[in-house]
Formats: structure tokens, C-alpha cells, sequence
């Protein structure tokens, strides 16, 4: 779970993915390639990236010792989706975050996550290039659903690739404000703002007393200017 940086509020995992799966459901347009593979098929995979945690974790983002995180992790490589194209989506997000990771037990599960996805790449009509040019969108919407996580004001610039044949990725700069305003520059999504909603706990009793708190969210074109 996230621990809020300016607030004694915890964030489980569960709503982190939930809001990313929003950001990528809303992924396109006349700038940014939507992926080619199955729009709710994708959208599923992103959305159900953290779904080995608990839906009210309580292991601490930073504070974990990565033996506690891998044990988790495990759980999300033995975890498999009836739809090949969703459980390809979320275990290519798994294997790059295992990347970042430096033991033996981190290896062995990324290589695992690899012979999980060649078993079920043939089920699909999707190519290895096309999922993991779908992975950097994967990937900046973790980003920025995390970065809001932690409600903390920042600036943060993650890059993927425009379209299905450009070689050179492009950088999209964000910006976490406070009172859960993002600012989007350039602005990746086919819909003018998005607005919503995720749920919090005070941290205090946290998990065993539950005591939520509404963390809207509004997402627009711009910079923080």
C-alpha cells in the first residue's frame, strides 16, 4: 500500500491499479497510437497489474524488504487470467519491475514470467513487439497513478512510443498538485479531463479498522504553469 507523504492515509495497491486501468481505458488519440491489440483486453491487464496484493494490503511501498515484496510478486507470476491477452499484459508489467530487482529469486521469477508468456503468446493474434510497445503505455500509466498515490506535489517526465512504427519514444511531462489536480503535457487521452474518484484509510487502526477517505482526482491537458 501507499503511504500518503503529506497525510496519515494509506493507499492500498487495489485502488492504485484501479486508477491506472482509468488512465489506460482513456488512452489514444490523434497524437498517441492506442494499442493494437483488444482495447478491454488490455485495459484488464493494466488494471489487474497489483491484483496479488491483498484488496486492503498492508506492505508498506519502500519500507518492505524486497524478501516480503517477492513473496507477493510470487503470487502475481503463479496468477493466471482465462484471457491470454490480459494475463500477457500484466505479467510484462511484472517482469519489468522484477528487472529493478538484483537477487537470484528475482531472476528465477522473471524467467518464469517468460516461459508463462511464450506458453500463451500462440493463443493470441499478437506479436511480442506489439505487447511490449503496449507495455511502455502499461508503464506510464503505473507511473503517474503511483505518483499520485503518494499525494506528494512532483514533476515527472516518462516517454513511450507515439505510434506502433516510431523508433523514437516520446516524452509526456506530468505534474501531481495538491487537492489531486494532474496536469497532462502533451496530453495522451481521447477525452478533454478526467475526473474521478479513489478511496484511502486513515492510517491510524489501518487495516484491522477501516475509516475511508474520498481522494478525488483531476486530470487535464497543460502544464503546471
Amino acid at each position: 500500500m501507499f503511504k500518503s507523504k503529506v497525510r496519515p492515509i494509506n493507499i492500498p495497491h487495489y485502488e492504485h491499479s484501479r486508477l491506472a486501468g482509468i488512465f489506460a481505458s482513456f488512452w489514444g488519440n490523434q497524437d498517441f497510437e492506442r494499442p493494437v491489440i483488444d482495447n478491454t483486453a488490455f485495459v484488464q491487464g493494466v488494471a489487474l497489474h497489483d491484483w496479488h496484493y491483498s484488496p486492503i494490503d498492508n506492505l508498506p511501498l519502500g519500507e518492505a524488504s524486497e524478501d516480503e515484496w517477492l513473496e507477493v510478486v510470487c503470487k502475481g507470476v503463479e496468477q493466471s487470467y482465462s484471457n491470454p491477452t490480459t494475463d500477457i499484459v500484466a505479467k510484462l508489467h511484472i517482469k519489468r519491475l522484477l528487472s529493478n530487482a538484483q537477487s537470484l529469486e528475482a531472476e528465477n521469477l522473471a524467467e518464469l514470467i517468460e516461459v508463462r508468456i511464450t506458453e500463451r503468446l500462440p493463443q493470441t493474434n499478437i506479436t511480442r513487439e506489439q505487447f511490449e510497445w503496449a507495455d511502455k503505455i502499461t508503464a506510464f500509466c503505473d507511473f503517474l497513478s503511483f505518483d499520485y498515490c503518494f499525494e506528494e506535489p512532483v514533476q515527472k517526465t516518462r516517454s513511450v512510443y507515439s505510434n506502433i512504427n516510431e523508433k523514437k519514444e516520446k516524452p509526456i511531462t506530468y505534474w501531481i498538485k495538491p487537492g489531486g489536480e494532474i496536469m497532462v503535457e502533451p496530453w495522451p487521452f481521447n477525452i478533454s479531463s478526467l475526473s474521478g474518484m479513489i478511496f484511502g484509510y486513515e492510517r491510524s487502526g489501518y487495516p484491522e479498522r477501516l475509516q475511508p477517505i474520498v481522494l478525488p482526482y483531476h486530470c487535464l491537458p497543460g502544464t503546471s504553469m
